[in-house]
C-alpha cells in the first residue's frame, strides 16, 4: 500500500545498515562496500516492482481504496522513486549513526517507520482488509473481515510477493551479524534495545490515540476495536522481525584478561 511503502522502505534500509553494523564500522564508504550494493538491488529488483505491480493491478487496495487507476501519472513515478530512495535514506542515515558510534539509536531509526507502518494498517484494518472491488467499496458491499480477505486474489498475491521479499531480509539480518563475530553479549544488547524502542513506539501510538479520544478528533466509527487490532498487530507483524534476530549465530563473549597482582615484599 503506497501509504505504508513509504515507511516500510526507510525501515527496510534502516534494517540493512543495523544488520551490518560491525562491517560499516570499517568501510572505508557508506556507499561502496556490498551491503549497501545489496540494499540498493533488494530495493529496486524486489521491492520497488512489487509495489509497482500492486498499484497497477490491484489500484484501490494499493491506495487504501482513495484513487483509482484514473490517478495522474506522477503518482505511480513519485512511488517507485520513494520505494528505493527511502530505502537508501534508512541506509544512509543509519550507517552514519553507528559511525559516529551512536548506536543506543540505531533501533530507533526502524521500529519507529515499522510502528508507522503497522498503525497505518491496523488502525485502517478496513480498508487493508477489505477483499472486494472498487466498485463494492464506494456502493457499500459488506464483507466478513479478515476472514474473506484470506480468499481473495490480493491475499494469494501477497503470500507469492512474501517468498521473494522477505527471505533477503531475513538473510541479511541473520548472516551479517553472525559473519561479523557478534558476541552473545552484543546480541542480547541488540536484542533488548529493539524490543525496548518497540515498546516505547508502541506506548506512543496509544497515547496518541487516547489523546485524540479524549479530544474528540476521532472518527465516529472508530472504536476500540482499532488500538485491539493496532496491538495484535503489533505482535502479529513484529514476529518477523525479531525472530531473526534471535536466530543470529553469536560466538561466547570475549573474556577479559586479568590482571596479574603484584607480589608484596615483605
Amino acid at each position: 500500500m503506497i501509504q505504508v511503502d513509504v515507511f516500510w522502505a526507510f525501515g527496510m534500509g534502516a534494517v540493512f545498515a543495523a544488520a551490518a553494523h560491525k562491517q560499516m564500522t570499517t568501510t572505508a564508504s557508506i556507499f561502496i562496500n556490498r551491503y549497501f550494493v545489496f540494499t540498493v538491488c533488494y530495493l529496486s529488483l524486489i521491492f520497488a516492482p512489487s509495489g509497482i505491480y500492486l498499484l497497477w493491478q490491484h489500484t484501490a487496495w494499493e491506495t487504501m481504496f482513495f484513487l483509482d487507476k484514473q490517478m495522474h501519472g506522477l503518482l505511480p513515478l513519485v512511488f517507485a522513486h520513494t520505494n528505493v530512495g527511502l530505502g537508501v535514506l534508512g541506509f544512509y542515515l543509519t550507517a552514519c549513526l553507528i559511525r559516529s558510534d551512536r548506536l543506543r539509536f540505531v533501533p530507533w531509526m526502524w521500529t519507529v517507520p515499522y510502528t508507522a507502518m503497522f498503525s497505518i494498517l491496523t488502525f485502517g484494518y478496513n480498508r487493508f482488509l477489505y477483499p472486494g472491488t472498487e466498485a463494492d467499496w464506494k456502493s457499500g458491499v459488506q464483507y466478513s473481515i479478515p476472514w474473506d480477505f484470506f480468499h481473495c486474489e490480493v491475499f494469494r498475491v501477497l503470500i507469492i510477493m512474501s517468498v521473494f521479499v522477505l527471505p533477503p531480509l531475513f538473510y541479511a539480518a541473520i548472516k551479517w551479524p553472525s559473519d561479523a563475530g557478534i558476541t552473545k553479549y552484543e546480541k542480547s544488547s541488540m536484542v533488548c534495545g529493539a524490543l525496548t524502542a518497540y515498546l516505547w513506539c508502541t506506548l506512543s501510538v496509544l497515547g496518541v490515540f487516547v489523546a485524540l479520544l479524549y479530544l474528540g478528533q476521532l472518527p465516529d466509527t472508530w472504536g476500540l476495536d482499532r488500538p485491539a487490532a493496532f496491538l495484535i498487530g503489533q505482535v502479529l507483524f513484529g514476529c518477523p522481525l525479531f525472530v531473526p534476530l534471535l536466530m543470529i549465530g553469536a560466538k561466547k563473549n570475549e573474556k577479559m584478561p586479568m590482571k596479574k597482582k603484584k607480589k608484596k615484599r615483605n
